[in-house]
């Protein structure tokens, strides 16, 4: 009865946030361009990208039907979004035999404020969490009824979470200790051959590409630690664990840990675990890198708010249906929340200076702070600072400037700052555009 409702709500926050974002985010960015490199047929030129092709790979089949990619990107991570709240409520149903619990982890899921963030935004962080979330259950369902069916399932969701993000490689791991600790040899067989078979494809792709044997094109990019330095990495990566399960949503799962049922509490924190000691080795670990384990916390969140709602229901019969009134309302404000926040202005001028390119000069090279001009205007990025590094002065400007043929120069506050000759180098000449929002400002210079 309640469960439409709440898909809906979450379907029309996720929506909100996606249309109502100034800019496509950094990281979207590059999972556009390999989208449209799909889209093409450059199969090769995607593959070879930083990031992972699973998400790239479903923008790029919507991108067919939506002609805007950006606005493709965030239609998939709605679509799973919403589909995790239909999924957590299936496997809690199964899971704790009480279908007002299974309801409230699809309101914790559907109203949770980073799911309902990333599940609007050009990121991976969406499909991660619809595919590691299914790889769990489906694990659970495999390892306690003994279904060979539900493992291959498991393992094809793993398989996918890792083309999706590749740091969830480390999971195998755990489950095939959990399978070996009931000596099921030949489940690990059934739960490791997608990978035997399509992983190992890919990483064998990856070497022939590269000449290195490695998970992810994006390894090369993340600045690993020693074992030694990991271990001071570990309250960190806990704390970002902690944030992003979210304050109120943590200590719902905290009041709900020894009530859940014993099997699914030692396999999330054998998860968990591993997932802290893994991201322990990579130095700027954040809260991002934890959204994928909120659905499977809110299994402990839901059972810790019925066993709340219990207590008033004993000590306080009259008032214990307001109670739980109170409580939903908390969960569902701190949902409403995300929409809510102010947006982010200066990206959205360098959305509507990339669109003022894309009329005037589209395909132009452009410099700037940040590339997300270039991509509105479908050109080529060139990354100032990052050019600008041995020398901030003007002959490094002109240096850059005609070693890279830039055609415009996108200015904000913080490239002025960072810079500081261009007030005197851009001196006397007048941009072609410029674009302000209370504090923010853009200029766009042309250079022939």
């Amino acid at each position: 009865m309640y469960l439409p409702a709440v898909i809906c709500a979450g379907f029309a926050l996720r929506l909100l946030v996606a249309l109502k974002a100034q800019c496509i985010e950094m990281d979207g960015i590059g999972y556009a361009t390999i989208a449209d490199q799909f889209g093409k047929g450059l199969f090769r030129a995607g593959l070879n990208n930083v990031f992972s092709p699973m998400y790239p790979f479903f923008v790029s089949l919507l991108h067919l039907a939506v002609p805007d990619v950006e606005l493709a990107g965030r239609l998939v991570s709605v679509f799973f979004g919403v589909l995790l709240i239909w999924i957590s409520f299936l496997f809690a149903s199964r899971l704790l035999c009480d279908s007002a619990k299974a309801v409230w982890v699809a309101v914790l899921v559907a109203f949770h404020p980073y799911l309902v963030r990333y599940s609007g935004q050009v990121l991976s962080e969406s499909l991660a969490a619809f595919l590691f979330t299914l790889t769990v259950f489906s694990f659970y369902a495999g390892w306690q009824d003994r279904r060979r069916a539900a493992l291959v399932v498991s393992g094809v969701c793993l398989l996918l979470t890792y083309l999706t993000r590749p740091e969830y490689l480390v999971f195998y791991a755990p489950f095939l200790l959990l399978l070996l600790r009931r000596r099921r040899v030949a489940d690990c067989a059934v739960l490791l051959l997608p990978f035997l078979v399509l992983g190992a494809l890919y990483i064998s792709y990856l070497h022939a590409q590269t000449g290195k044997w490695m998970v992810s094109n994006r390894a090369t990019l993340l600045p690993f630690v020693p074992v030694s330095a990991s271990f001071a990495n570990i309250p960190f990566v806990s704390y970002d664990f902690m944030i992003a399960v979210f304050p109120l949503f943590l200590l719902f799962a905290i009041l709900g840990l020894p009530r859940a049922p014993r099997p699914y509490r030692l396999l999330a924190l054998v998860l968990v675990v591993f997932h802290i000691l893994s991201l322990s080795f990579i130095s700027h670990s954040t809260k991002r890198y934890s959204v994928e384990f909120v659905p499977i916390s809110m299994i402990f969140a839901a059972v810790g708010i019925y066993g709340v709602g219990e207590y008033f229901r004993r000590f306080f019969p009259g008032r214990a249906t307001a109670i739980s009134c109170v409580l939903a309302a908390a969960v569902v404000f701190m949902g409403v929340l995300e929409p809510l926040a102010p947006p982010h202005y200066e990206r959205g001028l360098y959305k509507q200076a990339g669109l003022f390119l894309l009329t005037h000069d589209p395909g132009s090279v452009v410099a700037a702070r940040l590339p997300l001009a270039a991509f509105y205007a479908q050109g080529k990025p060139v990354d100032l600072l990052s050019e600008l590094s041995t020398d901030k002065g003007i002959a490094g400007l002109d240096r850059v400037l005609a070693d890279k043929r830039v055609g415009y120069l996108v200015v904000d506050e913080e490239l002025e700052k960072e810079v500081p000759c261009l007030r005197e180098y851009l001196s006397g000449k007048m941009p072609v555009c410029t674009l302000s929002h209370k504090e923010a400002f853009l200029r766009v210079y042309k250079f022939s």
